[in-house]
Parts: C-alpha cells; sequence; structure tokens
C-alpha cells in the first residue's frame, strides 16, 4: 500500500500562503510601473531619410567671397590682379603666409619708373629750401589733380626718389594706390569717372589688404621697397624689383602707425592698439624689441632728423611723448616730455630740422613744442573738416601746413625771446582743389613738390616755373 503523506504543519501551510501572497502583489508593482512609464516615454523619433545628392552645376566651382579672390578696381584698362591676405597658421611661418605678385602690362609703367629713379643724393635738401617762398612760388595745374579711390584715403607719402615724383596712397578697404605724376601727358578724351580711364592716367591700384590701411613707409636708401601696415595686424612689404608682396608680420592687436629709422633700412617701429611699440628686425625676421609707451593705441611714430636716438609718438591716450631709445624700459619706460591735450592725438611729427615738434589732436587743436627747451610751447585751435586731418611741416622750420575748407594754410613759426609764436603766412588757393586738405607729404628731394591729399584726391603742387603745359581737369 501507498504510504499517506503525513498532514501539512502550520507553519508550512503559512510559508506557502506567504509566497502566492507575495507573487501576487509584485505583479500588480509591474503593471503600475508600466503604466506609468508609458505616459512619460518620449515618442521615437523617425529615422531621417537621406536627401538626395544634387547634380552637379554646370561650369567652374563657386567659392565664398572671404575665400574668393577679388578683382581689383580698374584704373586702367589692363586692371592688375588682386589678392587676399590669407589668415596666418600656427604651424606656418610668417614669410610663408602671403606672397602675391602682380605682372601685367599695367603695372610695368609704375615698376620702370621706380627702378629707373636715380638713388638719393646724400643731404642737400635743406641747403636747396632756403628761400624757397611756397606761399609765392607754388600751383596747382589741373593736370596735377587725381582721383585715386572711391572711398577715403587713410595715409599718403610720396616715395623718397630723386628725379621722380611717385605718391603711395593707402585706403580704408586695403588697397594700395601708386600715382607716377611724371608719367606719360594726359589726353582730354580720358575725363571719364573713376574707374574707366586709360593706362595712360598714371594710376596704380594693388589689393594686399583686408582691413585699412594705417601706414606706409619707404627707407631713402632703399625705396624699392615699401612697407605697410593695417588695422588687421599685417605688416606687408612690397618689393617693386620682383612685384611681389609679402606678409612679413602679424601683429597681435591692429597696426595704427609704421616708421623706419633714418639709419636702419631694416629695422621697423610699430604702433599697436594696446599702446606698445615693437621694433621688428627684418634681417632676422623677429621682433627684437618692445616697449609698452601709452595706455591707448599709437597713431603716429616719427625720429628726429638730427638725431635717431629720439623718438616722437603721439596716442589716442591723450598724449604726445618724447623718447630716447638708448634709456628704454620694457613695461614702464620713462619719456623725456609729454605733451597733454583734452582729446585723442592724431599725429606728432618732428620739423625738418629736429626742433620743433608739431602734435594734432582729435577737435584740430595744434600744438608746437620746442625740442631743445621743454618749457617753450603753444597750442592755437585750427578748423579742418577733413576727418583725417594731421598738422604738418613744410620745406622748413618756420612753416607748418595746415588744411582748411577748400584751401591750404601756411603757418609761419616764431621763436622770439624764448617764445613760441604763430600766424598765418600765405594761404594757397585753386579752382581745382575741391576737396578739404587733411594730409600732406612734402618731396623729400625736389623742391616746391607738395602733395595734398583730400578724401580720395589728391593735388599736387609744383613750383610756378616748372614749364608744363596745363592739362585738362580729371576730376568731378
Amino acid at each position: 500500500m501507498a504510504e499517506t503523506p503525513a498532514a501539512t504543519t502550520e507553519y508550512e501551510r503559512r510559508r506557502q500562503e506567504n509566497i502566492v501572497r507575495n507573487k501576487a502583489i509584485l505583479a500588480q508593482l509591474r503593471r503600475d510601473a508600466a503604466d506609468v512609464s508609458a505616459l512619460f516615454a518620449t515618442p521615437a523619433r523617425p529615422k531621417k531619410q537621406p536627401r538626395p545628392t544634387p547634380p552637379a552645376p554646370a561650369g567652374p566651382p563657386r567659392r565664398s567671397g572671404r575665400t574668393r579672390l577679388q578683382p581689383l578696381l580698374p584704373s586702367s584698362a589692363a586692371a592688375l590682379p588682386s589678392a587676399r591676405l590669407k589668415p596666418r597658421p600656427s604651424h606656418f611661418p610668417i614669410a610663408d603666409v602671403f606672397v602675391a605678385k602682380a605682372v601685367t602690362d599695367a603695372s610695368a609703367p609704375l615698376t620702370s619708373s621706380i627702378l629707373a629713379a636715380s638713388w638719393p643724393p646724400e643731404g642737400g635738401f635743406r641747403a636747396a629750401s632756403e628761400g624757397f617762398d611756397p606761399g609765392e612760388e607754388l600751383v596747382l595745374r589741373p593736370g596735377n589733380v587725381r582721383k585715386l579711390a572711391t572711398t577715403v584715403i587713410a595715409v599718403a607719402r610720396v616715395l623718397p626718389l630723386a628725379d621722380r615724383t611717385v605718391v603711395a596712397a593707402g585706403t580704408m578697404q586695403g588697397h594700395l594706390v601708386f600715382w607716377d605724376a611724371d608719367g606719360p601727358a594726359l589726353e582730354p578724351r580720358l575725363c571719364q569717372p573713376y574707374g574707366t580711364r586709360g593706362a595712360s592716367d598714371g594710376v596704380f591700384m594693388y589689393h594686399p589688404h583686408t582691413g585699412s590701411v594705417a601706414g606706409i613707409t619707404a627707407h631713402p636708401s632703399a625705396p624699392r621697397k615699401i612697407y605697410s601696415c593695417t588695422h588687421d595686424g599685417d605688416v606687408c612689404l612690397m618689393d617693386v624689383e620682383k612685384e611681389i608682396f609679402n606678409a612679413i608680420y602679424l601683429c597681435d592687436y591692429p597696426a595704427f602707425s609704421l616708421c623706419q629709422a633714418p639709419d636702419n633700412a631694416t629695422c621697423l617701429y610699430f604702433g599697436e592698439g594696446n599702446g606698445q611699440l615693437k621694433a621688428f628686425d627684418e634681417r632676422v625676421g623677429k621682433v627684437s624689441s618692445k616697449w609698452l609707451m601709452h595706455h591707448d593705441c599709437i597713431g603716429s611714430i616719427d625720429f628726429n632728423p638730427e638725431n635717431p636716438n629720439i623718438l616722437a609718438t603721439s596716442s589716442l591716450d591723450s598724449t604726445a611723448c618724447l623718447w630716447d631709445l638708448r634709456n628704454m624700459k620694457v613695461l614702464k619706460p620713462e619719456s623725456l616730455k609729454v605733451v597733454k591735450h583734452e582729446h585723442s592725438v592724431r599725429s606728432a611729427y618732428f620739423s625738418p630740422s629736429g626742433s620743433f615738434l608739431a602734435t594734432t589732436s582729435h577737435f584740430n587743436t595744434v600744438g608746437i613744442l620746442s625740442v631743445r627747451n621743454f618749457n617753450n610751447s603753444c597750442f592755437q585751435q585750427h578748423s579742418c573738416p577733413s576727418t583725417t586731418f594731421r598738422a604738418s611741416w613744410g620745406f622748413n622750420d618756420s612753416e607748418l601746413l595746415l588744411g582748411t575748407e577748400r584751401d591750404l594754410q601756411i603757418t609761419s613759426i616764431d621763436l622770439i625771446n624764448d617764445s613760441i609764436s604763430t600766424s598765418c603766412k600765405a594761404r594757397l588757393e585753386s579752382e581745382y582743389m575741391n576737396e578739404a586738405p587733411g594730409l600732406f607729404s612734402v618731396h623729400p628731394y625736389r623742391v616746391g613738390h607738395l602733395a595734398c591729399v583730400g578724401r580720395n584726391k589728391v593735388f599736387l603742387w609744383t613750383p610756378e616755373q616748372d614749364t608744363e603745359e596745363d592739362m585738362p581737369c580729371l576730376t568731378h
């Protein structure tokens, strides 16, 4: 007979009941959790369908305007090619950043003019300018007026060529424009708007920069090397003999001024937006010295013609300072003299002999300082509508050039009994100067050649005895 199982004890019966009850409770909790999760769950996103590949467009591929080489503004029938300055790669030396070559028929006359010019003589300019009266002997011929750009000319300079007059100008759009004033004669049929004239107008335009040009310089001992700097911080070298542009340095801040030491053609000085002055040695390709001189950007740099160790700077911090490069500290250099204005100072230029310093503030306040006696100074208020106005020296220490509404004022500077006095000596007026002159550049070797720069035109005043037939006006 089969054995009957023993009766279930009370403990075993309660254990089995607990197991069944716990399974029922867990099942209910799972159902409740699933319902709550379904309420707050994010719906699944549908998968994106791949876009169909568009057909390739006909013709050459297009590139963005930032990387595309844009053509130059045509100043002649054969326009020069332009070049954009590329950003500096972090792993490439600066000398490899940008090399733009402009070899066209239009650039050949400019190149041949500069290369054929005689080398500058040793001195002689100051002696030749003795007795020259610009108020009586200067005239503006209609053929000596050129519209060089469609935008504002920010800086201009007459190149140091002994027997030719070539004006180099920089615009706020990054153009470098050259005007060969001794080029071929103009023709009446060329009286057309800017950009449609032929190559015989003597104007040649390049586009090596992307920002506003802030400085142009060429050393008298090496006039075939033209340097320029911009608010983008790049310093560019134009080698006229090789017809190339080369970016030699990229500043940490915008560059607002550029200058070369009179006794060293390979040393560049440029002022940055943080008030720092840097000395760049082209032979080694790096900055050799730097000084924190101002609290704001340096607007101009100028060396004393008699003492290349004395330097003058102007700044937006409302001061112009004189420095001795032989005694300079890196962080807090001590200046020889500080000229204070109420507003930002645009420029500070030495006179031809280095005896005086002329400063120009933002609201056209002109200051004269005696370099030999810092206690002698004077200030005068001047009115000039030009936004780029900078008082500049004429052919000697007694003549200061100031621009007015439509003429050129020659201010006489006199030192009487240890005090400086100013007076209006003459005014140069011409029906052909239809813009307020703000910038001035005297030819360093041809006495009587004076370039006055308006908004976008250059007016070249020359001696009256220069025998040259009057040419038709090419301006509007």
